[in-house]
């Protein structure tokens, strides 16, 4: 039998997954006639999961479900240039057969040609293989940084995660803990808030007393250290300093004093934080998922072509070579080199930032390597897994802003899930979200992601006038 034909037999007769072990083959060699280079042909077709079965991409999900799928990670990697795998899974998991985890749909994902890797904090991320993750995590702490200073220097993490829905709860943990030092977790209120400690309104004779502090502990043979500044602290301002001034953090607090200090001692420990590693899986992922698109021939865009800066659409270039050199007032370009000077960046990937026939050249790169055939001129009429909403008009969020469609399908997937309430009766009756989580098999940041979605859903219901969709439990 062709290859083609023993894959129709897997896909009729093993809906749930195949085996290749010797007695798994025996079995399946009764039915068809298989060689072992066809063993090899087929699993190049498919992906395994951590129990050893081996799935095609029709077994996970039908046409228009994997349409929908990669229309989303691509629209997030488009705009943020990363994502954390688990909040697609929160949006798709309950339309994928076979997916049970999110590691279950990063592997998933690698099928589809987009780059994923694990790491030991922050779960799972996909992200554009053009430039390096860590690159790409400096672009979200800078977001993050213009929230706080937009928010004058403090704002709630559930806030934070409602603009930035595309990372998760840990993610963003990793991201702060990993490239924003001065910034600090704090209850305020009996709110989790982030806190900027360089906006601390601190007395204006603070780094005078701080100074006088700091010389007299070093006089006295005193080390300097969290405990004893803040004691002398506490007496010098007759209150409980760190406290009345919100810098609850031990690593922020003495970064900030290090900074308002103005002596000559050099007597301030080091304050790094254990930063996150890189595993040893980051560079063979990008290996294994680094697609050849990256030439406009492999694009199929020929010599002279117009090219549209997706942030100014008045702006455009004329294709140069076949390569990746364009033309730009007179003047050529490599692609990225070009979006580099547009945006005044030094790590924009032209391909994010330039269209051709109405799409970016980096989805264009990932729907031609992910060989998915939908019907033509359909494609963008294909529905998301998740119902959106019926009413009309736009969704306002809690905070008063207008919420994107991603993020109303997250929360409505919640808010409508019958398994989802069963959770918020029974963490209501004085049940742990750990115990969910351990029954469930999720971890316990999806179970919480979950459950605040479903408040969320709720919230956002009221606030619009919607009413909540009824949650039949089965």
């Amino acid at each position: 039998m062709r290859t083609d034909e023993v894959m129709q037999v897997l896909l009729r007769d093993y809906p749930h997954g195949v085996s290749f072990t010797p007695t798994a083959l025996r079995l399946l060699r009764l039915k068809v006639s298989v060689k072992d280079s066809q063993i090899e042909d087929l699993k190049a077709l498919m992906f395994q999961q951590k129990d050893g079965l081996w799935f095609f991409r029709e077994m996970i999900a039908d046409d228009k479900t994997q349409a929908a799928l990669q229309r989303q990670a691509t629209a997030w990697l488009n705009e943020y240039g990363l994502f954390s795998v688990e909040q697609l899974f929160v949006s798709f998991c309950h339309n994928l057969r076979h997916i049970d985890t999110f590691e279950d749909l990063a592997a998933f994902l690698k099928t589809l040609g987009f780059a994923v890797v694990t790491w030991r904090r922050g779960g799972s991320y996909c992200f554009q293989p053009s430039i390096s993750l860590d690159n790409w995590r400096v672009e979200q702490a800078r977001k993050i940084v213009e929230l706080l200073e937009a928010a004058g220097g403090t704002k709630a993490l559930s806030e934070i995660q409602e603009l930035m829905p595309h990372l998760t709860v840990e993610a963003l943990e990793g991201i702060r803990k990993h490239f924003l030092p001065e910034v600090f977790s704090a209850d305020i209120g009996g709110l989790l808030c982030w806190r900027n400690a360089k906006t601390v309104h601190l007395p204006e004779d603070f780094a005078e007393k701080l100074t006088a502090v700091i010389d007299s502990l070093v006089a006295l043979g005193q080390k300097v250290s969290v405990v004893n500044v803040d004691f002398a602290l506490n007496l010098t301002y007759g209150v409980r300093f760190r406290e009345v001034y919100g810098l609850p953090d031990k690593g922020a607090f003495m970064r900030l004093c290090a900074e308002r200090y103005q002596g000559t001692n050099s007597c301030f420990p080091k304050t790094n934080e254990s930063h996150e590693v890189t595993p040893s899986d980051l560079s063979s992922s990008i290996k294994r998922t680094r697609s050849s698109n990256s030439k406009f021939r492999d694009l199929g865009i020929p010599i002279g072509a117009e090219l549209v800066f997706t942030k100014d659409t008045q702006v455009t270039c004329t294709v140069l070579n076949d390569t990746n050199q364009v033309e730009y007032k007179g003047k050529p370009w490599a692609i990225s080199a070009l979006a580099n000077s547009l945006l005044n960046s030094n790590s924009a990937n032209g391909f994010s930032y330039f269209s051709y026939e109405g799409e970016t050249l980096w989805g264009r790169r990932l729907r031609l390597s992910q060989e998915v055939d939908p019907v033509p001129g359909q494609i963008e009429n294909i529905p998301l897994p998740v119902a959106r909403r019926s009413g009309e008009g736009d969704i306002i969020g809690l905070a008063g802003e207008l919420l994107c469609p991603a993020t109303w399908r997250a929360f409505k997937s919640s808010g409508t899930d019958p398994r989802v309430a069963r959770w918020v009766r029974r963490i209501e009756e004085g049940e742990s979200v750990e115990a969910i989580a351990h029954e469930t098999s999720l971890m316990v940041s999806t179970v919480k992601e979950y459950l605040m979605n479903h408040r969320r859903y709720l919230l956002v219901c009221e606030k619009n006038g919607i009413m909540p969709e009824t949650v039949v439990d089965v």
